[in-house]
Order: structure tokens, then sequence, then C-alpha cells
């Protein structure tokens, strides 16, 4: 049996079950099957040599991912080197972070004007013009792979932009690809919207558009020139299927799937999460099991913890059925801030507590901060549990780290008023008080949170991605006001271009040390994905499980006791009895 029919034996009953699912009710799955099986053919076989060698590798090594060297790094390219090539010209300071995966943001081409930040897709097979082309992304992948750093790009599941060609089709009346997206009449999309939440109440409330050319609502999520897919339409997942597999083969060996919870839209529900979300991905992976198994999947979904474990896959009662190898541990990025904004390790010890029992071959993505606000609606219902009042809680944390009162923190509101709370902008340094410092003793104080969110990311075991910039202290870029362009998108206060004289600088010097010493900790731990808590005796202190070692991390600014001694992994020093002041230990061989 070649491996390609080993594959079709070991995941072809998994895809066709969730086309089952999905379609069987209103659609021919065996015709839909026979498409799909000879578009994973021809996706296999015109697979290049390098990556169907990488292929075999990673089939024979599946956990390849759930390492302790795992460490990855985000970033806009033209934010970073202005340009696909000049990326590539700077892969060694990849390389110089240990990093082994590298997403880049945005990469695909946008719509013309406004594009939530790249996010509205024109073209999923064509990079942004001004960055390049595809030939320069498969010379920037081969330069990744050299140093075994894995290349992410992000695909919108959920949407196109409404320039993409699929959208100019149905907007001059083709009714195929009419149906590759969702027009309701205005009566039906009155009753779907009493339903929805809304993502963007502020700059984009409602989920519904307009559009003349289109007779009727077109079904907007997230902004208005971006229309939801119509996933119940198979020749979507036909489309989608086909787009994974041209971009796999031109080299990127990782997905970063946008928006995965609300991918199917079901009347009577708020749309978010449905069983059928799960199906769509889970045959994406299967898909790409079968014709390029090197391609890791990871899913955006930014929801309470308890509706994370079934994006990592589940078993329905025919066995364990895969769905993304890794999952943003948004929450507990979340909790990180609050834990410093509060002095309080209450909350990040319980999303540690809930962030086990991962299936083999899934892993945790973690962070301190991305091209994203920190939304802090997500661990609402985590506080729910341990607070009566959950939504107070997270607007004093807001304020502080929007500099209230005596803080030090400088982030700012996003999509956020006196009567609604959703996000904090703010880059890592300014967050955690260095855009504020005003003397020596202020500096030490943020370098030290600093380390500490970068050590809850790390010990908490997953692939821990450090965000353009944060590595070299850069601190908010207020500039972007007086960008037209920009200045309506308070994200981009966390979006700076990469100043590169800052790599020569003390912030730098200071921050890449700390990253350094915390990578080496946890490989030397051998600790990796999901984080273990360990119980303590004071609030401030979280302490976490990584490998044979104990974690502590003081949230708070006075000393606290620890509950192991031994020697620090971090500084080689013996460490007993106290902590200082937002400081971290990482105490070896405690539970070896």
């Amino acid at each position: 049996m070649t491996q390609m029919e080993d594959r079709f034996a070991r995941h072809g009953a998994t895809l066709r079950r969730q086309l089952e699912r999905l379609y069987g009710a209103s659609h021919d799955v065996a015709l839909l099957w026979t498409r799909i099986e000879a578009a994973m053919r021809a996706g296999a076989a015109a697979r290049p040599a390098a990556l169907q060698a990488l292929d075999l590798a990673r089939v024979a090594d599946p956990d390849w991912f759930v390492a302790p060297d795992m460490i990855g790094y985000s970033t806009y390219v033209d934010r970073y080197a202005g340009t696909v090539a000049g990326m590539t010209a700077r892969v060694n300071h990849l390389e110089s972070l240990g990093v082994r995966y590298l997403h880049v943001l945005a990469l695909l081409k946008a719509r013309a004007g406004d594009s939530d930040g790249g996010f509205a897709v024109a073209d999923y097979l064509s990079v942004e013009p001004a960055l390049g082309t595809m030939a320069d992304v498969e010379a920037l992948a081969a330069r990744l792979r050299a140093g075994r750093i894995s290349l992410c790009v992000d695909l919108a599941l959920n949407h196109t932009a409404d320039d993409h060609a699929w959208a100019l089709a149905a907007k001059a009346g083709d009714p195929f690809y009419r149906h590759f997206y969702i027009t309701l009449d205005a009566d039906e999309a009155a009753a779907r919207e009493a339903m929805l939440p809304q993502v963007f109440p502020t700059t984009a409330p409602g989920n519904f558009t307009h559009v003349p050319a289109m007779g009727g609502q077109v079904w907007t999520t997230f902004y208005p020139f971006q229309w939801d897919l119509n996933w119940a339409n198979p020749e979507v997942m036909l489309a989608m299927i086909e787009t994974m597999l041209r971009l796999a083969n031109h080299g990127f060996e990782a997905f970063r799937l946008d928006s995965t919870a609300f991918l199917w839209k079901q009347a009577g529900t708020d749309c978010r999460n449905r069983p059928e979300a799960h199906f769509i991905v889970r045959a994406l992976r299967a898909a790409l099991d079968i014709a390029a198994p090197a391609t890791l999947l990871k899913a955006e979904a930014i929801v309470p913890t308890a509706f994370v474990p079934p994006y990592f896959g589940a078993d329905e009662g025919q066995g364990f059925e895969p769905e993304c190898h890794l999952v943003y541990n948004n929450s507990l990025m979340v909790a990180g801030w609050v834990a410093l904004a509060e002095r309080s390790a209450a909350l990040p010890a319980a999303i540690v507590a809930v962030s086990g029992g991962l299936p083999r071959g899934a892993n945790w993505l973690t962070y301190a901060r991305c091209h994203d606000d920190i939304g802090w609606g997500a661990v609402l219902a985590d506080l729910r549990g341990i607070d009566a009042a959950p939504e107070a809680r997270l607007a004093a944390a807001a304020r502080y780290l929007e500099g209230a009162g005596d803080s030090w923190a400088r982030g700012e509101p996003f999509q956020s008023d006196g009567s609604t709370l959703h996000g904090t902008n703010g880059m890592l340094a300014s967050l955690a008080g260095l855009e504020a410092a005003a003397d020596d003793d202020a500096r030490e104080a943020a370098f030290r949170r600093i380390a500490l969110l970068n050590a809850l990311a790390i010990a908490g075991g997953g692939v821990a991605t450090t965000y353009m910039g944060d590595e070299l202290g850069m601190t908010n870029d207020h500039g972007y006001r007086d960008d037209p362009a920009r200045r309506h998108e308070g994200r981009w206060l966390h979006r700076p271009v990469i100043d590169w004289t800052a790599l020569d600088g003390a912030a730098a010097a200071r921050i890449g040390g700390d990253l350094a010493r915390l990578r080496q900790a946890r490989i030397a731990s051998g600790g990796a994905g999901a984080p273990v808590p360990i119980a303590t005796d004071d609030p401030a202190l979280l302490a976490i499980g990584c490998g044979t070692d104990a974690v502590c991390l003081n949230f708070s600014d006075a000393p606290v006791p620890l509950p192991h001694a031994g020697e620090d992994r971090l500084t080689g020093a013996p460490v007993a009895g106290m902590l200082d002041g937002w400081q971290v230990a990482w105490i070896a061989g405690v539970r070896a």
C-alpha cells in the first residue's frame, strides 16, 4: 500500500463522516466525496518533493510540535521587514530567538480600502501585492525550513471580502456563487439579529448589511465588507479544501483558522460554537491528514474555556476525531493581565486548572500579547465560578491597565465606553509599565512584569509565541492617529513598525536575555503541552508544573513565600523561603 493509500485508509472514514453529518440530509454525499477525493489526489500529486519528505517525517513523529523547544513568533510582514523578501533576509533574528514557528499575519491579498487589518481577504491564493509574490513566499518557506521554522498563515474560513471573485460573481448574478453567501429578506434578518451578539458594536453594529445587488441583507458578522460564507453549501467545503491544499503546496505548514466559532448558521441560536462548526474543521483536518499531513491547523476560538476543548476534537461514538492541532489559550493570556492588575493569581490559577487533559497530538498556543486586543468577555464564564460580580471585576482590571489612578500601565480601551466593556489595546511593554517608567526602579519593575507574563506563556507548556516588537521592549505606536487610513482602528496602537535600532538597546538586551533563560529552562525541564497546577499558600503566587520543574510566579509587588526550595534554572542560584515582587523562580527537579 502506498503512503497516500495508507492515509486514505486511516483518515478517509473520518472525512466521510463529517460530510454525511453536514450534507447527508440535503445533498449527494457520494458525488461530493468523489470530487473531494479527486481534489486531494491532485493536491498530493502536485506537492513538491521537499514537502512530501516533510509529510513522511511528521507522520512518523506526529507529536513534533508538542516539544519543549517549540517557541513561536507572530508578526505582520510589512511591520517586520517591509516585504516577504525582506523577511527572508531577517530570518536570522528569529533563529537567534530560538523560534520554531512563525505566524505571518494578514499576508494574503486583502480588499481595496479598509480590510480589517488585512483579514478581509480578496484572494486566498495571492499575496498582498505590496508585500511580494507567492514565489517570494516559497523562498521564505524554504529558508525557514532550513532553520526548522514552520510558516503559518491566516485562513479566514468564516468570510471573504466583498471584492473577492466569489462575491463579485455573486453580485453580478451568478447563481452558483450567490449560494456561497447568505442573503435574507429584511424580516428574517431582523429575526435572526435578535438572537445574535455583536462582535464590534461600536464600529460595526449588527450582523447584516443591505446589498442591493444581492437582493437583500447579506450576513456580515464582523464588518459590512466581510461576507460570511455559507458552509451549508458543500461547494464551499470543496473550494476551501482545494484552497488549503494549494496553499500548503506553496510551503505553508500551518493555518490559523480565523473565526472558527462562527462558521455554522442555525436559526434560533446565537450561531456560535455549533456542533457543525466542529464537523467542518474536522473535515478540513482529515483532508490535510490525507494529502498534506505535515500541515497544522490552529483554531482562533476566542471563547470561554469550557467551549475550547471541542476544538481539539471529540469522540462522537466512533472513536476520537481530531480537529485542530493547536488552539489559542486566550483565557490564560487574559488571566495574566487580570492578575497583574489585581495583584492576585486567582484567575490564572483557575485557568491553569482547566487547561489540562489535552488529547495526544494537540497543544495550546500560549502568548502574552498578539495583534488583537485583550478581549475581556472571553473569561466572564471562568470568573462566574469564582466571583459574584465578574463584569465589575473585569471593568476594574481594564481601567487599571488603561492607566486609571496611580497605574503604571498605558493601555487604551477598544470598542468600550461607559456602558460596554470589550477590550484593551497596547504593546506588552506599555501595558507592563515600561512606557510610563520615570526612573530606574520603575523600569526594573516593568522588566519584571514583562518577564512574568512571558514566563506564564512559556511555563504554560504550549507553543509560546512572542508578538512582534515585544522582544525589543517596543512601546505603543501613538502615531497611528495621524494616519487617515488607520486612525479609526484602535488596534494599530500595538501594530508598530519594528525599530531595528532597538535591537542594540538596553530594553532588548534585558527582555531578550530573560526570554532566552525562560526558553532554556523549559527545554531543560522537558515541559510541553498542558500546564499542571500546583497549590500555593499565597493568593498572589501562581505555581505551575512544567516537566520536572515547578515554576513560581509572584503577581504582586511584595515578597511571597515559596512552596518549594531548590535551584533556580533562571539564575543558577538556590532559592528558598521568599520570592520578591513581580518575580519568577523556575525551580529544578521538584516534580521529578
